[in-house]
């Protein structure tokens, strides 16, 4: 009787072993680890969670850690109390391995480009215009908007700006966009906080009025999001262009 009640403490501490309370009033737990992402439901305070794996996504207070839960969302990390300011548990990051057969700076496939894109925008790197992160073979790149698309396309590391990444392209029409090409406010003047790139994933419906995008943002980092063809940025308005070392 005794084993069987130590074997059931054992079990129900063990249940509990990655279970940590909620901070915060009514916190939402989304489809994606960004305010962007979709409500799938909120926790009262003092709620007990079950972490399955955590990633990175959105600075919220500081914190760019974000909790999947048992129920299959995300809720970040800032309002549930783990006892630590680093990831407690595994890492969510199981979406593209990025592989491919390019060479750094040689022809690339539009398959591949996207996949390098996913390898990022699945592991939800954080946004920065000053830190570095490695694509599938290990090479740094620049975590901003252009680095990204730089690292996409395996071209010069540790990633063009917005200003040179045009040397590298040619502009196109929107009706000729395919996935792997980007869109962006792109050239003189673009410089620092100015320009903004994205890559092209696909073509939202058939009205061709938006696209989805793979792209590095702001507060909400490495993320697939969609926009509006011609969309602005300041006084500059995007528009598309193709890698010169693409492989159609």
């Amino acid at each position: 009787m005794q084993l069987t009640n130590l074997a059931l403490a054992l079990a129900a501490a063990f249940s509990m072993a990655n279970a940590y309370a909620i901070s915060g009033d009514g916190v939402n737990c989304r489809t994606g680890p960004s305010t962007n992402d979709a409500v799938v439901t909120s926790y009262p305070k003092g709620t007990d969670v079950k972490i399955t794996c955590q990633t990175h996504g959105e600075d919220i207070k500081g914190s760019t850690i974000w909790d999947k839960t048992s129920d299959g969302c995300y809720v970040t990390d800032y309002y549930v109390k783990t006892g630590s300011s680093s990831m407690v548990t595994k890492d969510c990051s199981s979406g593209s391995s990025g592989g491919g057969t390019s060479s750094y700076n040689g022809k690339i496939s539009r398959k591949e480009i996207i996949s390098r894109g996913e390898f990022w925008v699945s592991r939800h790197i954080p946004y920065s215009m000053n830190a570095e992160y490695p694509d599938p073979q290990g090479r740094k790149y620049r975590t901003d908007c252009s680095g990204f698309v730089s690292m996409a396309l395996h071209a010069n590391s540790p990633g063009y700006n917005t200003v040179s990444l045009p040397d590298i392209a040619k502009a196109i029409s929107w009706d000729d966009l395919q996935p792997g090409d980007f869109v962006g406010t792109l050239g003189p003047g673009t410089g620092g906080a100015a320009g903004h790139v994205t890559l092209f994933h696909s073509w939202a419906d058939s009205s061709k009025k938006e696209y989805n995008t793979l792209e590095c943002r702001g507060t909400y980092g490495c993320v697939a999001y969609k926009r509006a063809v011609g969309w602005k940025d300041g006084s500059f308005t995007a528009k598309p262009y193709r890698y010169t070392r693409v492989v159609d």
